[in-house]
């Protein structure tokens, strides 16, 4: 009898110090899910990223003219997806240049790489100020030659040279001009490529203004306001 009640307070016993040590237990299983939260940071919501492998034959099918549906459809992801990785490469590839003639501001040039789409804004009525005459639709190829009139010809003597000096590799009009400001011998013009906070400015007043007088007018007071941020002084030229 009486090892009958020693086994059964024995029982007892040890089944208060399970259910201490499931206590114990649960309780440390929640304390390290709580730092593991912490450590991973907030979760993310919404869809999951797109690999850069994705993302760049997404942009190789919108450059050859397939639209978002479809591009949508042949990469099963999304409509706003594609839209957002084409709006998101458009602005990395964005550049706002303005071309001047000795102090005056004649014309902003806003280029997309992504699209090749080129467009342009005159600030001037002197067409030969202006850094296209008087063209104004232009194509990507008008850009590219406008971009290489602006550079040392491809076929001067010694320019192997002279590319070396300015730490170029390769005949580039894109890269050269971003290190010489398109400057050429014998005239007074120059090409400065813009800043976001120009860029931001400049988008501002492309938005809210449809005429065209107003346009040019609001467009060359943001460039009073920030001429140090393309004006070249005359020592430059």
């Amino acid at each position: 009898m009486e090892e009958k009640e020693a086994l059964e307070q024995e029982i007892e016993r040890l089944k208060k110090k399970v259910k201490s040590l499931s206590e114990a237990y649960q309780q440390a299983v929640e304390k390290l899910e709580e730092l593991q939260q912490k450590d991973a940071g907030p979760k993310r919501k919404g869809r999951p990223s797109i690999d850069e492998e994705k993302q760049a034959k997404i942009l190789c099918m919108y450059r050859k003219g397939d639209t978002m549906r479809r591009i949508a459809e042949e990469e099963n992801v999304a409509v706003s997806t594609v839209h957002k990785i084409i709006r998101e490469a458009s602005a990395r590839s964005r550049v706002v240049y303005v071309f001047a003639d000795r102090e005056k501001p004649a014309t902003v040039i806003d280029v997309c790489g992504l699209t090749e789409k080129v467009s342009i804004v005159n600030l001037t009525d002197d067409l030969i100020s202006r850094a296209f005459g008087i063209r104004e639709n232009l194509s990507w190829e008008d850009y590219e030659e406008f971009l290489e009139s602006r550079c040392m010809p491809r076929t001067r003597y010694g320019i192997r040279e002279e590319l070396k000096s300015l730490g170029l590799d390769a005949y580039d009009p894109f890269q050269i001009t971003a290190l010489t400001r398109g400057r050429v011998y014998g005239d007074h013009q120059y090409l400065t490529r813009m800043k976001a906070g120009f860029i931001r400015d400049f988008d501002e007043i492309m938005k809210k203004t449809a005429d065209a007088e107003t346009r040019r007018a609001e467009l060359l007071e943001l460039l009073r306001r920030r001429e140090k941020e393309w004006k070249l002084d005359e020592g430059e030229y």
